[in-house]
């Protein structure tokens, strides 16, 4: 039944970019780079069918069947990052964070300087209370350009973890970056309250 699926999508997706009905004689070379546009449209068409199905299976709980689609559609598109970090998520809710982790670093690797997966792995270690390996993961989001509220992930961590002047420096350094940012502004004042209330307690 699966394999019978699977051809049903290629057929269609055959038929959407290559337009069944035309004459043999009509399928001429064409240039390379409307042969490239032809195949991009093809397999994205195919990955978004695929998701229609993951999207199905997830509903119905079929986890294995998600994940199983979840991991072609990797295989279709390796620069499809959320393809990665939906697979991981499956395997980390099923506790089976060794494959997790084995699935976001492949899909850094295939997508270097993406920041989704790296903030969705730095939320996969903050949820284990891994918060040092959280931190890096965040860092590295930040520093490919995370949008501004995922941003607040990484000071968050750091005072979640007990590194307040560390988290303090980043919510300043995030503020200047987003002017404006009452998150930001907030957790500042709250952590040099604390901070300071710290600092007096030993004065005589």
């Amino acid at each position: 039944m699966k394999r019978i699926a699977l051809v049903a999508i290629l057929a269609v997706a055959g038929s959407v970019a290559w337009g069944v009905g035309k004459e043999t004689d009509d399928l001429r070379p064409i240039p390379a780079a409307e042969a490239e546009r032809r195949v991009a449209e093809t397999r994205d068409f195919i990955g978004d069918l695929i998701w229609v199905h993951i999207d199905t299976y997830w509903h119905d709980g079929k986890w294995e069947d998600c994940m199983r689609l979840s991991r072609m559609n990797i295989e279709l598109d390796p620069h499809f990052t959320e393809a990665y970090t939906n697979l991981a998520w499956l395997l980390a809710n099923l506790d089976r964070d060794a494959e997790a982790i084995a699935v976001y670093r492949e899909g850094i690797e295939a997508n270097p300087g993406q920041y989704d997966i790296h903030h969705q792995f730095g939320m996969f270690y903050s949820r284990r209370h891994r918060y040092q390996e959280a931190v890096e993961q965040f860092r590295k989001s930040v520093a490919n350009g995370a949008p501004q509220t995922w941003q607040h992930m990484l000071p968050s961590t750091l005072a979640k973890s007990g590194r307040k002047q560390e988290a303090l420096s980043e919510w300043r350094a995030l503020l200047k970056r987003f002017p404006g940012d009452v998150v930001a502004q907030h957790h500042i004042k709250s952590l040099e309250t604390e901070l300071r209330g710290k600092s007096g307690d030993g004065a005589e």
